[in-house]
């Protein structure tokens, strides 16, 4: 089981009468609130006051025995939890004379366990204070590892084996004094606070907050919670060792919070007071069976226990809901629910006496005030009256609370038996449901007493009692009156009228014009309504329409544009209540005005109209450019419906004129809205007279392109076949010179081969050169038509050895002008291998481009004198830079290392080695290539300094800053999270403390969204310091407020409720302050961020974020 949230209660508030106190079901997850709870086994529904005072056989807890001094050898041992006043039995004792002094000394065995603290109290009626130079003590709680050095000296019989393991005793050293003592010693008292349990809200393995361990008892702390004694209680004295699986520490959390919690009361005098509400302080002993020491440990509670799938559940007298499940009775079935409405006359309590141990009066029983109610007295007739004996309470208002805790259970009795179809798993005993039986009117909240299961039938067989927040107020009057509703019958012949009803609109529903809401002032009582609509003049269509649905809404859709009455009547199996009703009005859709958007293009103009209500609505459009008259209106072009129109042809720096109006479904807006857009963009294609451009005259050439043309293709003459040197031929293109009496330059194309002997080895190259000028274009339908230039060249050095190998040089252009007037050129320079691989550059311009590629394995740049300065391998991808490099952009980079002799450095924000890091710096750590052994560098060898992707850093050296900042933050969903921010030094300069909390929920529900939830997100936070240590100090406290934010969705397909809605909540609650700290103390700081008192709408598994945050920054001094 993964760690749960158990900071603190969830949900838990001052339990006035009214309040909802909802610890359980609200507090844990929903998913988890039936097993919160749930635990039970057998019905319990005797009364409270039963369970509150068991028999206990001949071992009970006893005060006046606990607190006797015996000598008793097979005594029982002692067990306290919480504090106690006790006795002790006397296990050693000697008369010795010691320097001419008689002393009694004396070992009395106290406890049969370790425990906290152990002080004398009295003995023989004197306290500590007067005992002074009489007795001195030697005290062992039971960690002790050897023997008692004074026992052991002056006790006859006494060993070094007298160890005393796991046992709480005293060794006294008394003078022998007649006066102070005359009667001897008869009676010796310590207050002896016992056990240390184990608590999970301070194990942060168990998603709490703090070093305390399940399974090491040396982490447990000393507590007087009855929640965390008690299950102590029963992993320490049963029969075999309980597990962890069988234990909730979330529930155990709730539950210990519940306990803690400060309570008001008023006080004997009137006077109101705060108080713990539960706390155990008293002795049981080993002679007690577990069960009846549970008992009295869960009476200091009002507790019940409950098991379900071997889990164990105490849970305290607190309120078990706000319930999550709803059981409706189905009228038509065979099966009817039993009711018990009242409590039989013999378990009504209207006087509850307890008594109490009552340290003020010397830890003896002491009665509390009564608690009573005359109005229950005056019903009952009678004193009904209940006495409760409480020897584990030490506080008058703990026993009045649990007091009247059993009278109100007493009054409030109703029971139900009823059997609901299928095996229920997630109906278990403890939870709260909601029970609704529409045809007796009942709908309330019960507690789940015991459930059958009937695998055979299917069925499952429920035993209820009422339950609700009433009956657990910490104030001790009487609630005096019903105290759950429903708990009289009502007369479910009756059916009473609708109230408020009302009409809202929907606009941005595309299935409906608006919704019918109406209150009921029981609509238990109800199993549908009557509701009717009418035209209410002759203007409006005729309409006639009736509806009959079981929730207090109505939709409407597809009316006509008019006035209509309506009215809504409820009805159950026996009549129809009169009607309630008022007129409504359909009105047509409203055009928006603002949000319509213009993107004027070159030759269209493209409009996006304002955002539509739903997916149903649209928009239409008309436009024109010759005016914004009625006559341009009603000639306009027609461009039809939709949320976006385009507009082509546009004339340049014209007007166009727009009109739109929205249309939703039939209805239509009659009202057009209209705007202009000026300063239009056109565009224009002018098509190539290819005679102009025959005889344009370009600069440098010797006469009109045409003649130009003409002239180069009629160079190539005659080939001539030439002899070289060394016998071989070669031919030679013969070639004329055209001149141009307006120029003196000649335009040729010139053809050369040669080949000739290099060394030995024979090599060919031939020299070509290539020019051509086309004229034409590719049209539409990539036909070549006469009339546009296109001019390319070309150059190539063929090389070829006697094996056959080849290699060439080129160098290519080309120039195209196309049909609009668009230029492009491209320029290849490089070498082809005989792979015909490509080593050169590639550059590329016009019509909006600008490239220049280069194509190599490797790319150096080197000086005059060779020396290489910048290497790049593009194989490898390795880049290698000898220059100084200044950089004044921005740079990325994936991985960045330096390697140095002494030092190398590793970035790589992707995470490297077993650690993931992001830096990594020290001495070098290389593989066997010379690069970095990334898998090697961790957070142990990285000797200058690493960080890591989690944002944690080491630094090997010291670092010095303008400022002193410390922070912290806490993104646990716990309720209640802190957050701590140091130790750290300071310089005693102003701190500026910035804290906040934020946090978010969203959770569905099916149904309508309701309109009387008035719950408020809210927390306190409060700022805490402390220095060098020392005790916290509070320095500051803000209240936070959020906020509930209610989304109805239409979603049939995602609930079971008849009228397809789902309700979405979010809940959004957010806070930040700052504080200066003017303290000039250079003493080390801590800062601490605590949150009270925070009330969440949702539970923990429907939050989705929560931040705490603290930050402390102190400037420098200059």
């Amino acid at each position: 089981m993964p760690p749960v949230a158990v900071g603190v209660a969830l949900g838990v508030g001052a339990a006035a009468v009214g309040a909802s106190v909802t610890v359980l079901g609200v507090g844990l997850s929903a998913a988890l609130s039936a097993v919160a709870i749930g635990v039970g086994g057998a019905a319990v529904t005797h009364f409270l006051g039963d369970a509150l005072t068991p028999d206990m056989g001949d071992y009970a807890s006893d005060p006046a025995a606990d607190q006797s001094l015996n000598t008793n050898a097979n005594d029982v041992r002692k067990i306290v939890y919480g504090e106690a006043l006790v006795g002790g039995k006397i296990v050693g004792y000697a008369k010795p004379t010691i320097g001419g002094d008689d002393y009694h000394i004396m070992v009395l065995h106290l406890i049969g366990h370790p425990c906290e603290s152990v002080d004398i109290y009295e003995i023989e009626g004197k306290t500590k204070s007067e005992l002074s130079g009489l007795v001195s003590s030697r005290i062992y709680l039971g960690d002790q590892t050897t023997v008692c050095p004074l026992a052991n000296q002056y006790i006859s019989g006494w060993t070094s084996e007298h160890i005393g393991v796991n046992q709480t005793y005293v060794t006294l050293k008394i003078k022998v004094d007649d006066e102070a003592f005359p009667s001897g010693l008869n009676e010796i008292k310590f207050v002896v606070r016992g056990h240390k349990v184990y608590d999970p809200r301070k194990d942060t393995t168990q998603g709490g907050d703090g070093e305390q361990r399940f399974d090491d008892e040396s982490t447990w702390e000393w507590s007087s919670n009855p929640a965390l004694c008690s299950y102590d209680c029963l992993r320490r004295y049963g029969a075999k060792p309980v597990p962890r699986r069988r234990l909730p520490m979330d529930f155990i959390a709730v539950t210990a919070n519940y306990c803690d919690e400060q309570a008001i009361y008023r006080d004997a005098e009137g006077n109101e007071q705060t108080g713990t509400r539960f706390e155990v302080n008293g002795v049981l002993n080993n002679g007690m069976r577990q069960q009846d020491m549970l008992n009295q440990i869960m009476a200091c509670m009002g507790g019940k226990p409950y098991r379900v799938g071997g889990v164990v559940y105490f849970k305290p007298a607190m309120y078990a809901g706000p319930a999550t499940i709803v059981i409706d009775v189905d009228n038509d079935s065979m099966t009817f629910p039993e009711y018990r409405p009242h409590r039989p006359y013999k378990e009504k309590i209207n006087t509850v006496k307890t008594e109490f141990v009552s340290p003020n009066h010397k830890w003896q029983m002491t009665n509390a005030p009564v608690v009573k109610s005359a109005e229950y007295r005056e019903n009952d007739g009678a004193y009904l009256e209940s006495n409760l004996r409480f020897t584990l309470i030490t506080r008058d208002h703990q026993a009045q609370r649990i007091g009247k805790l059993a009278m109100e259970r007493s009054r409030a009795g109703f029971m139900a038996t009823h059997i609901v179809p299928g095996v229920r798993l997630d109906i278990i005993p403890g939870t709260c449901i909601k029970f609704v039986d529409v045809e007796t009117g009942v709908s309330k909240e019960f507690t789940v007493e015991d459930r059958d299961f009937d695998t055979e039938k299917h069925q499952t067989k429920l035993q209820l009692i009422e339950d609700g927040p009433q009956i657990y107020p910490d104030s001790f009057e009487a609630a005096e009156g019903d105290l759950t509703p429903n708990t009289s019958l009502p007369d479910a012949t009756v059916v009473q009228a609708p109230e408020n009803l009302q009409w809202t609109t929907t606009p941005n529903d595309s299935w409906r014009q608006g919704v019918l809401t109406w209150d009921h002032p029981s609509p238990a009582n109800v199993i549908s309504y009557v509701v009717s609509v009418s035209n209410k003049d002759s203007q409006t269509p005729e309409t006639q329409l009736t509806f009959t649905p079981a929730n207090k809404a109505q939709s409407l859709a597809h009316l006509p544009v008019g006035d209509y009455t309506v009215a809504v009547s409820a009805r159950n199996r026996f009549r129809t209540s009169p009607g309630i009703g008022r007129d409504i009005t359909i009105g047509v859709p409203s055009t928006p005005t603002q949000g319509v958007v213009v993107n004027v293009l070159p030759g269209r103009i493209v409009i996006n109209g304002p955002t539509l209500p739903h997916n149903n609505a649209t928009y239409e459009w008309k436009y024109s450019y010759d005016g914004d008259e009625q006559e341009h209106f009603d000639s306009a072009i027609y461009m039809g419906k939709g949320d976006t129109v385009t507009i082509t042809n546009t004339p340049h720096d014209g007007i166009i004129y727009v009109w739109y109006r929205l249309v939703d479904g039939d209805q239509v807006d009659p009202n057009w809205l209209s705007f202009s857009v000026a300063d239009l963009i056109g565009t224009t294609f002018d098509r190539v007279d290819p005679e102009i451009i025959s005889r344009i005259q370009w600069p440098g050439l010797p006469a009109a392109l045409g003649d130009h043309i003409d002239a180069i293709t009629n160079d190539v003459a005659y080939w001539s076949t030439q002899t070289s040197e060394q016998g071989d031929d070669y031919q030679q293109l013969i070639y004329n010179l055209t001149e141009a009496v307006s120029a003196n330059q000649i335009n040729s194309t010139k053809i050369l081969g040669l080949q000739q002997k290099v060394g030995n080895t024979s090599v060919a190259a031939q020299f070509t050169e290539f020019q051509q000028v086309n004229i034409g274009y590719e049209d539409e339908n990539g036909d070549w038509i006469v009339g546009a230039p296109l001019v390319r060249a070309f150059d190539e050095v063929k090389v070829v050895n006697k094996d056959g190998q080849e290699l060439s040089v080129i160098n290519f252009m080309q120039a195209l002008e196309n049909q609009i007037g668009e230029l492009g050129g491209t320029y290849y320079l490089g070498v082809v291998d005989e792979n015909e691989n490509f080593t050169g550059l590639s550059i590329q311009g016009g019509n909006g481009d600008s490239d220049i590629l280069l194509y190599m394995d490797n790319l150096r740049f080197a000086s005059t004198a060779g020396e290489v300065f910048f290497w790049l391998n593009t194989i490898s991808g390795r880049l290698e830079i000898g220059a100084h490099a200044e950089f004044k952009g921005t740079m990325r980079a994936a991985r960045k290392i330096t390697v140095l002799p002494n030092v190398m450095e590793v970035e790589d924000p992707s995470g490297f080695g077993p650690d993931n890091l992001w830096i990594w710096k020290g001495g070098p750590i290389l593989d066997a290539q010379g690069e970095p052994d990334y898998d090697a560098l961790t957070k142990q060898n990285a000797s200058l300094g690493w960080r890591d992707l989690n944002g944690n850093e080491y630094f090997g050296g010291s670092v010095t800053t303008g400022q002193l900042i410390n922070g912290g933050d806490s993104t646990l969903l716990t309720v209640n999270p802190s957050v701590v921010v140091g130790p750290f030094t300071t310089n005693g300069n102003p701190k500026q403390v910035s804290y906040g909390i934020s946090w978010t929920g969203t959770s569905d529900s099916d149904g309508y969204c309701p309109t009387d939830e008035s719950f408020i997100p809210r927390c306190t936070l409060t700022l805490e310091r402390a220095l060098d240590g020392g005790a916290w100090t509070q320095i500051q406290s803000h209240q936070v407020e959020g906020e509930i934010l209610y989304t109805e969705l239409n979603e049939p397909e995602l609930t079971n409720d008849p009228s397809g809605r789902v309700c979405r909540r979010f809940e959004s609650t957010r806070g930040s302050f700052t504080y200066t700290d003017t303290n000039t103390s250079q003493a080390n700081f801590t800062y601490r961020l605590r949150v009270t008192e925070q009330y969440r709408y949702h539970v923990t598994q429907f939050i989705n974020s929560q931040n705490l945050n603290l930050i402390s920054v102190e400037e420098r001094p200059s």
